[in-house]
């Protein structure tokens, strides 16, 4: 380090002039209040001397400056304020100067209206005349800017506005590759827009898995976009297919040659394949060879039996058409490249509505009527009657055949129903889970795994949500084991294992886990006829839009230079806390967290990386608070409970079951809505739920919950394992505040509760008794952490009041034995503090580590109350820490980072 320094002001700009010295470099600082440093600095004496202050006859508050010039005498200043105006000055002809002081004020040149809010960025290129600005307004901005000479002369000028993004717009950039210019902004709504010239959109994509994206940055060797987001993560894209439209190009495929026919459904055969049901009930069918720019040609399937067709459906060189009372099966011959009539008769009494391909040898048709057949060979003879609970108009939209035993179906009123195939060979119902996706039922049934006692499937539908259901062989029972959050606005299909096909307003999306989106076509809406295959990573998908056929083909493979950097599973909001379970070994435990992303993240942490293992989407509105208790260890396996709660006054429960140090399953046991329990207060009020502690009983399976709302009541409630959907309430008091923490102290039978004024509360079991009330802040009391030791109750505390508090209390009379204060360590807010012994013999020395919104971290001796910056965290809006047995440092927030505390100790991190 040669120099550090500290201004008064923010700095959000500085630029540093080529020099030929080797030994001295000049560079320029820039303040948040049009105010810069021009600083000389001496490698060789490591001082660092002010040449000039300046400022600007307008002094707003700027929010982004972009700094143009090789030196400072002709150095240009453009900066958007916070009122969305664009202001241009430059360092020539200063309006008044100190000698003296070294002090010079420059007059404002140009002050325009850009934005009806604060611009986030500013980017231009003078040769290709174009300058950018984005803002909190949505809007990214296009200007004409024109430079002969110097900066007195230059021209600006407005040509349009781009709206693109539902959310700040917080960065753009301009660039060229093989003469075609674009500009690229970002947003914090996670999407990157990609406009030309003429402000014309060429591709939205989701880019940063829904985390805001702070930065862009372009490779114009590889055509590589990398993006930067509120968590830390670098994403990496290829866009050189933006600059060669050639490639992924959609296609409108020419008309059948009838004028008053059109092709109303169409599937794919096979991956070279398509046929398509026109209007008029005649069948027809495409090569793909043939699709291009110039030639696509429909061709008639002549020997079709004409009748009014209802269903479409295809699989593997099988179509299968259906009407009243009637099915038709053709094979396609593919050497021969003609189709052939294997089935055409009579099976139901009402007009067939679904048809679906099981196996190669099973099918499966339903009727408006509610009646259902399981069919087997291509002659479809029959192999069982299935019987719809007598569901009027109430055929199946999906369905799962499982070694030909198990039978699961969805139907148009949503349910989903399991049948089991009984020694008459008949298939009887066993179980139902009524509208699993509300009243429209699955879009697909997919098997995820099976074992010798239950088996898993995944369910989608016409929801932004993923079902995982649980049917176990010895009774047949079958549960919603937990829901998964996917950004489509419903889901039509998973073809692969980490890819998903749905809908998002008027686009079809492809859609993965790992890579975000990776296809996003207009369509013009979900209830458009469409049919899609993948093979070797192509994805080609059909659709039809204003009785037009449209092609599309795209490769799933992004080609991208690999970067060095592993990709954070974090939360995509603020995460508020966390928590640590070991289980099969201390050294590789589960961490749990939550946030405002409203999910439930579980990871292992393996070799200080964290790797991602299962999700929890129980929640509807941000999760506040979690705690956990180990249920049960039995044969090696470890049962956890999770108990959250957060906003729209949601308590959820749910279970992980740890089977060894690799593998975990999740599943959502239940969820509560706790509301006010007060007269005075109206019930129907859903407050935030701010805080929850568990005392665990002696007896198996009985916990008893205190939760705090935001409201100011504490409630107790008592829940049984074996009965999750009721939950019993024991008692109730309201403390007229706002609680924040609670801390259930089971040794002592003590419920500790803080509040937003500073206090901090002890009462007993059944909340009867108030045992103390010390008043330790001056403001909100955000964290805490205690230890016990004998009588002595030891806690840390740090709050809104920016400050540190220490107190010693006994248990025994309630009496404050200490109580110091530590002041002036933060500038912010104190959201993180940790206690610490210095190591486990009685005596030895306790330490107190805190953390703030300024990212400092002090440590504390709390005996002789020294203390000491021991080093700064990365994570941004700093939201709690936590200190494990084998001396790991975890901040959360904005973010998670994994430190030794022995870094810290030895001052490796200041």
């Amino acid at each position: 380090l040669i120099y550090e320094g500290e201004t008064r002001d923010w700095i959000n700009a500085a630029v540093i002039f080529d020099n030929d010295e080797k030994k001295d470099w000049k560079l320029v600082v820039h303040m948040s209040h049009s105010a810069f440093l021009y600083l000389q600095c001496s490698i060789s004496s490591m001082v660092c001397s002010v040449l000039e202050l300046a400022s600007c006859t307008d002094c707003s508050m700027l929010y982004h400056t972009r700094l143009y010039g090789n030196n400072y005498n002709d150095l240009a200043i453009i900066s958007g304020n916070a009122f969305g105006e664009l202001l241009i000055w430059h360092t020539q002809c200063p309006v008044d100067s100190d000698t003296i002081n070294c002090t010079k004020i420059y007059p404002l040149l140009l002050r325009i209206q850009a934005h009806n809010g604060v611009i986030y960025s500013i980017n231009f290129n003078l040769a290709l005349k174009i300058l950018v600005t984005t803002s909190d307004d949505r809007s990214v901005k296009f200007w004409k800017i024109q430079k002969v000479g110097s900066w007195k002369t230059f021209y600006i000028k407005p040509m349009f506005s781009c709206f693109g993004h539902t959310s700040r717009v917080m960065s753009s950039i301009i660039v060229e590759n093989g003469g075609r210019v674009c500009v690229i902004s970002a947003g914090e709504d996670s999407y990157v827009c990609i406009w030309n010239c003429s402000g014309d959109l060429l591709l939205k994509r989701r880019q940063q898995f829904g985390a805001p994206i702070w930065r862009l940055g372009f490779d114009k060797a590889t055509s590589t976009l990398y993006s930067t987001s509120s968590i830390g993560n670098v994403v990496a894209y290829n866009i050189k297919n933006i600059f060669n439209r050639q490639k992924n190009r959609l296609t409108m495929v020419d008309d059948i040659d009838a004028t008053s026919e059109f092709i109303g459904k169409l599937k794919f055969v096979n991956d070279k394949t398509i046929v398509g049901l026109s209007s008029k009930n005649r069948i027809f069918y495409m090569n793909l060879e043939t699709i291009s720019p110039h030639v696509e040609k429909w061709y008639l399937v002549s020997n079709f039996p004409y009748y009014k067709r209802t269903v479409l459906a295809a699989f593997d060189g099988v179509i299968a058409t259906c009407g009243y009372k009637r099915i038709t099966l053709h094979s396609y011959n593919v050497k021969k490249k003609n189709f052939e009539i294997i089935f055409d008769g009579v099976r139901l009494k009402g007009t067939i509505r679904a048809f679906h391909f099981l196996t190669k040898e099973h099918y499966l048709v339903s009727d408006e009527l509610g009646n259902c057949q399981l069919l087997k060979g291509r002659k479809l003879d029959l192999d069982s009657h299935i019987l719809l609970n007598n569901f009027g108009r109430s055929w199946t939209t999906a369905a799962l055949l499982v070694v030909e035993k198990y039978l699961f179906l969805s139907n148009r009123k949503g349910h989903v129903m399991v049948y089991y195939r009984c020694a008459g060979k008949n298939f009887e119902l066993k179980n139902t889970v009524k509208c699993l996706h509300g009243n429209m039922g699955s879009t697909f049934l997919k098997l995820l795994n099976i074992n010798s006692h239950e088996l898993h499937v995944m369910s989608g539908g016409h929801e932004p949500y993923l079902k995982y259901l649980r049917l176990r062989f010895a009774d047949n029972s079958l549960t919603v084991l937990q829901r998964e959050r996917v950004p489509l606005g419903w889901v039509e299909a998973s073809p692969g294992e980490d890819l998903l096909l749905g809908f998002n307003d008027n686009h079809i999306v492809a859609w993965s886990r790992k890579h975000d989106v990776l296809v996003q076509i207009a369509c013009g809406g979900g209830h458009r006829y469409w049919d899609y295959h993948l093979h070797n990573d192509i994805l080609c998908i059909f659709f039809i839009k204003h009785k037009k056929v449209f092609f599309y083909r795209s490769s799933l493979c992004n080609e991208v230079n690999e970067i060095n950097v592993q990709r954070i599973n974090w939360h995509a909001r603020n995460c508020n806390t966390i928590k640590l379970l070991t289980g099969h070994n201390a050294l590789t435990p589960l961490l749990l967290s939550a946030g405002d992303d409203n999910i439930i993240k579980i990871a292992k942490l393996v070799n200080d990386n964290l790797i991602h293992c299962a999700e929890l989407h129980s929640h509807i509105s941000s999760v506040r608070c979690l705690e956990t208790c180990l249920y049960k260890f039995e044969n090696g396996l470890f049962t956890w409970l999770i108990f959250s709660v957060g906003g729209r006054s949601q308590l959820c429960i749910n279970q992980i079951d740890e089977k060894d140090a690799s593998a975990c399953n999740v599943s959502e046991l239940c969820t509560h809505k706790v509301l006010s329990t007060s007269e005075s207060k109206i019930c129907a009020l859903e407050a935030r739920l701010m805080a929850i502690s568990i005392a665990q009983h002696t007896l198996s399976g009985i916990f008893t919950l205190y939760i705090a709302s935001a409201e100011g009541e504490i409630r107790v409630y008592r829940w049984l394992f074996e009965r999750p959907l009721e939950l019993h309430l024991i008692n109730f008091l309201d403390i007229k505040r706002c609680p924040l923490k609670m801390h259930w102290i089971n040794s002592k039978s003590i419920l500790l509760i803080t509040t937003t004024n500073g206090e901090i509360y002890g009462f007993d079991q059944k909340l009867s008794k108030q045992r103390f009330q010390l008043q330790l802040h001056d403001g909100g009391i955000n964290t805490l952490d205690i230890k016990i030791y004998g009588q002595l109750l030891h806690v840390l505390s740090g709050g809104d009041d920016e400050n540190i508090q220490y107190t010693i209390l006994n248990l025994d009379n309630f009496t404050v034995q200490q109580n110091t204060a530590f002041l002036g360590l933060h500038n912010a807010q104190v959201n993180a503090v940790s206690l610490q012994q210095d190591n486990e013999s009685e005596g030895s020395q306790l330490f107190g580590y805190s953390c703030s919104v300024d990212k400092q971290i002090y440590r504390i001796n709390l005996m002789t109350h020294q203390f000491i910056r021991v080093g700064c965290t990365c994570i941004a809006d700093i939201k709690g820490m936590l200190l494990d047995e084998h001396q790991r440092m975890y901040f959360y927030g904005c973010g998670i980072q994994i430190l030794r505390r022995t870094l810290f100790d030895n001052g490796y991190l200041k």
